[in-house]
This record gives structure tokens, sequence and C-alpha cells, in this order.
């Protein structure tokens, strides 16, 4: 978990309410939560690649390791997350992801807190589009491969959601997440949260931490079979790849025998991140799936994949 604060550094306080929000429901549901404090500036990427390869050398378990990030510390999560491919999903609630257009922003704006973000980023990431392209998630978007997540308060007035749509315009797989504003008591990062809001960021968090932890198992199982490329993405790699990592995924699957010959499509939406690894472990648990994998080891079957936020999958009979 990486905290707030315009890049400043280190911030007690901040770590303290990432261990509340959402730090203890994480907890709850089984997950190890390490909220790290880090240097200012572009020193502090380097705290979250070291803690994430810390994590990711202790072996424990074969659980996903995720980073969560909130306004300035989304940012650096989503940076960290396109030079580190090992991390597994990225969450970021009012991350700045377009530094040139924060600047016009600022620019134009007569809100203080604005000009104090921007002078920050002049500051730390430069000053010319050469410059902040490092730095700049919009730029980075097609690089990242976990799953990400983004979140925006519907009053933010410090990050606009032109921010999300430029992130997601360039990453069109990205799960975004509008919070409903509530009264100046209902305070969360930028702006106001109501409790419908709360409600939406809570089961949000939650379905994407889970279906984390069933990517991460799919991928481990497909690696199992020894199958190339089964789990490399549609963004990764061509179609014909991930069909032949579905075939091999298919045939030297043990879930039992099925028929195809009564079979003729199965379609469904996939959220976040669509590979082979994800197709045939969302397959194998039905009947009609395990004839569709048959029809696909046969060469029978057809497959395509429409990505969106909600990508739709679908195999048909040949």
């Amino acid at each position: 978990m990486v905290h707030a604060g315009g890049w400043a550094g280190h911030d007690e306080y901040a770590q303290d309410l990432l261990m509340e929000r959402p730090g203890q429901e994480l907890l709850a549901q089984g997950w190890r939560i390490v909220s790290l404090d880090y240097e200012e500036g572009t020193a502090g990427l380097q705290d979250i690649l070291n803690t994430a390869g810390s994590e990711l050398a202790r072996r424990t378990g074969n659980g996903p390791v995720c980073i969560y990030g909130e306004s300035s510390g989304g940012h650096l999560a989503l940076v960290a997350a396109s030079r580190l491919r090992a991390i597994d999903c990225v969450v970021a609630l009012g991350a700045p992801t377009d530094l040139s257009l924060y600047q016009q922003e600022a620019a134009a704006s007569v809100d203080g807190r604005l000009k104090v973000v921007a002078y920050q980023m002049t500051r730390f990431f430069g000053t010319t589009d050469a410059e902040n392209a490092p730095w700049n998630p919009a730029s980075l978007a097609a690089t990242i491969q976990p799953d990400v997540m983004l979140f925006r308060e519907d009053d933010d007035a410090v990050v606009s959601f032109h921010h999300n749509l430029n992130f997601t315009g360039n990453r069109i797989s990205t799960q975004s997440v509008h919070l409903a504003a509530g009264d100046q008591n209902d305070g969360f990062v930028h702006g106001t949260v109501s409790a419908a809001g709360r409600e939406v960021y809570s089961s949000a968090i939650t379905a994407f931490a889970e279906r984390a932890v069933t990517s991460r198992r799919a991928k481990f199982d497909a690696r199992k079979m020894s199958c190339k490329s089964a789990h490399r993405t549609v963004r990764e790699i061509a179609m014909d790849k991930v069909r032949g990592a579905l075939r091999c995924l298919a045939r030297s699957d043990n879930t039992g025998p099925a028929r195809s010959g009564r079979w003729t499509k199965n379609s469904f939406s996939v959220q976040g991140e669509v590979s082979a690894a994800r197709i045939w472990a969302r397959l194998r648990t039905t009947t009609s799936g395990r004839r569709a994998l048959a029809a696909v080891a046969a060469r029978h079957a057809n497959l395509t994949v429409r990505v969106a936020n909600r990508s739709r999958v679908t195999l048909s009979k040949r």
C-alpha cells in the first residue's frame, strides 16, 4: 500500500489511514498487508519496487502481489507496475495519470492545490514531455501488464475525470469505478464519498482482490501443464498464439472426458486481462465449458475476444 502526499515522502499518518481503509477489510479476507513509507520524489519508486521485490522473494505462498495507492501513491503504483512485470494487480484512487494534462489544468485553474501539485510534478519529473514520459502513466498504460482498477471520487477537485479517461483510452481493459459524492463529513482522499459510494468502493475492492487470487491460481495451474504463453494476455501476444495456448491446455486438462458433439457455443465476459489460462480456468468448471474445451482440443472451435472493460470471449463451433 502506497500512501498519498504529493510525492513529499515519509508520512506515518497517511500510512495509518491506509491500514484502516482498505487495509482492515483486506486483512479480514486473508491478505498480507504492507503499508510502506517512501522517500520523496522519484526515489520513492525504488522503495516501492524494493518492497514488492521483497514480497515476491518471500515465496511463502502462491498468492498474487498487488499494489494499492492513493493520489500520488496511485501514480507511483502505476509506474511501478510498468517496470515490474511480476506484479499481479494495481488499484489507484485519485491518481494523476497524465502529467502534461495536469500542468494544463493547473495553469487554467485558480485552485491553489492544483498549483502545488503541478509544482511538485515539475520539480520531480521534469518540465518537458520527454522528461515526463518515464513517469507518465497514461503514456505507460500499454506497457502495464497486470489488472488495473482506477477509482475516482465524483467531486474530486484536485484530479479531474479526464485522467481516468486518458488512461483507460490507452488501456481499455482497465476497470474504472466512480464513487458518488457525499456531504462534507464524508471526506475520502480529494473529495467526499457517500454511504452508497463507500459500499461501491468496498464491494469493488473485494471483487477485484478475489479476481486477482483466481487469476493467479489459473496462471499457476496452467504453468504446471507447460503450455507456452498460456499466461500471456491478448494485449501481449497475437490471437493465434492465445488459441494455441488454449488448445494445449484443453489437451492437457485432466478434469475428465467431455464430448463436443452436442456443443455449439460459449460466450462470457471477463473483467481484467484475458489470457488462455483465464479462459481455460473459466471453461473447465462447467459441463458446457468442458465440451467447448474438447472442441478446442480437436480444432473444432473458433475463439474470438473483444477486449473492453468487460471483455467478451466467444467460442463457437466451426
